[in-house]
Formats: structure tokens, sequence, C-alpha cells
């Protein structure tokens, strides 16, 4: 047998050919579309337009730097938008992920009903905060005015700063779950031995918490804050669903503001230098972000 033979009979090159479908799957569905939306962005490519796709270089970036100040209103409300439900979703998951880490009845129970915001289907928790937070009919206001916690109703969703906050706060109860589950895997793998020693020592459970338990699930907590951090940068369904980025573009992040200068606007060339943008923002960030987390570790 030649070694061409021999080599096209191996191990290696069968599990390659098992590999290859869903290889070029991926490629079709992830790679193909990402080439042609950032080749998108060097053109003046409009939807319903009889006018040619030309290259036209920067002129799109250009723009989005110097002259769309909408684009960077959106940049600086989603960082903030991603930074505090990055937050509120890492805190209090931990502290579900604790509770649920102790010796209760009924821990199977309580882990699945803490499921639930993360399986709702978006449409479903967006049209049900937005029933929930209606200045007029929602069942927060009425709660609220029944126990004489407020005399008028609290516009959540069209006030400009009170949406801000709202978005966020819906945002950090979608994703709180993510965070619940994965910080309760790595807390079952902390050591006790470490911990019963730290008590020895006279550390307190403050001490043993932050000098010790922290510590070992710091590789947990880098992975579910850099996908979360992602995830959330790039979300549109969540606060279209609840505000489409009102009131007066005060919860607009850029995702939505690339969807409106796409669809709305019909300018896909623009729409796809925004999305570029974000591509390699997101980049750059979630390196830096690694790069600090490894060096604590180290």
């Amino acid at each position: 047998m030649s070694k061409a033979q021999k080599f096209l009979k191996s191990d290696g090159v069968f599990a390659y050919l098992l590999i290859l479908p869903a290889t070029l799957a991926l490629f079709l569905i992830r790679v193909v579309p990402l080439v042609e939306g950032v080749g998108l962005s060097f053109t003046n490519r409009r939807l319903l337009n009889d006018r040619p796709t030309r290259f036209i270089g920067l002129d799109n970036f250009i723009k989005i730097f110097t002259q769309d100040t909408e684009f960077w209103n959106a940049i600086i409300y989603t960082i903030i938008y991603t930074l505090f439900t990055v937050l509120l979703s890492y805190c209090f998951g931990l502290i579900i992920a604790m509770l649920m880490n102790m010796k209760i009845k009924h821990r199977g129970l309580f882990r699945a009903l803490l499921l639930i915001p993360w399986i709702i289907p978006s449409v479903v928790a967006g049209a049900s905060w937005q029933w929930a937070l209606n200045d007029q009919t929602g069942i927060i206001n009425l709660i609220l005015m029944n126990l004489h916690l407020t005399s008028k109703p609290i516009l959540f969703l069209a006030d400009p700063l009170i949406a801000k906050m709202t978005a966020i706060m819906v945002s950090a109860w979608k994703n709180y779950p993510y965070m619940a589950l994965s910080l309760l895997a790595g807390l079952q793998n902390v050591p006790e031995d470490i911990k019963e020693a730290a008590r020895i020592d006279g550390a307190s459970m403050p001490q043993v918490f932050f000098k010790v338990t922290l510590p070992q699930i710091r590789p947990i907590t880098m992975v579910c804050t850099t996908l979360t951090c992602i995830w959330t940068f790039n979300n549109f369904d969540n606060i279209y669903l609840l505000t489409m980025g009102g009131p007066d573009n005060s919860t607009q992040v850029v995702s939505i503001l690339s969807y409106y200068s796409a669809f709305w606007r019909m300018n896909m060339g623009y729409a796809s230098a925004i999305s570029t943008v974000m591509l390699v923002f997101m980049i750059i960030l979630s390196v830096v972000y690694i790069k600090i987390m490894l060096r604590k570790e180290s």
C-alpha cells in the first residue's frame, strides 16, 4: 500500500471528513456574512435604490467618527448599559449562587425556578415588562400607588433617565440566571479544606469569601463576565422590544442604530460600517479584559 493510500485511510483524515460538513455549514453561516458585511462598510450600498454600488473607501468610517453625534450618544449609552448590566448580573447572580450552594431543602426546585428569566423568549419578556411598567395600567405602578410609595405613576418607559435605568434592570434580570448557574458550578468546585484552613487560622467569613472563595472562582468569573459583556454589547432584542430605543433615542444602543440605518434609512453601507466598528471595539475590549484578568491570576 502506497503512502497516499495509507494517508487517506488514516484515522486523522477520516475524522476531518466527518467534521467537514459542519465546518462548511459554519463557514457559510458565520464567515461569509461577516466578510460580506465588512466589505459593504466600504461601499455606498443602499436598499431600494437604482444607484449602482461603488467603493467609497473610509468615507463611512470618517463620517461615523467626525460627524455622527447620534453614533457617539449611542456608543456612550451602550458602554454604560453593558457595564451596569454585567455588574448587576454578576452581583445578583453571585448572591443567588451562594444561596443555592447551601444545603437547603428543595434545591433542585429553586435551581429550576432560577432559570425562568433566562428561558423565557425575549419577545414574551419584552411584552410582559412593557405591560408591567406601563405608567397608566402597569401592575408595578398600581402596587406602588396602592402602597402609597408614590403619589403619581412613575414614567418607567417615558422619562429618558428612568428609561435608561429600566433597560439596564430588565437586561440584568434577563442575564443573571446564566451568571448564577455558572458561578454555582465554580463554587461547588472550591475545596472545603482550603476554606476550613482559613477559618482555623482566624479568618472571618468576609475574609474567607474575599480572600479564598473569590480567587478560586476567578476563571469562571472571567469567562462569565466576558461572554455576558459581548452578548450585552451586541444585544438588540431586549431594548428594542422594551423601548425601541426611545424615548427621544435615550436608550438607543449601537445595534439599534445600525438597524435603523439599514432598514429605516436604507443605508446598508453605513449600517455595515457601524457594525464593523462594534466588532473591532468588542475584540479590543475582550482582549484587554482577558489580559487584565490573566495578569491578576498569575
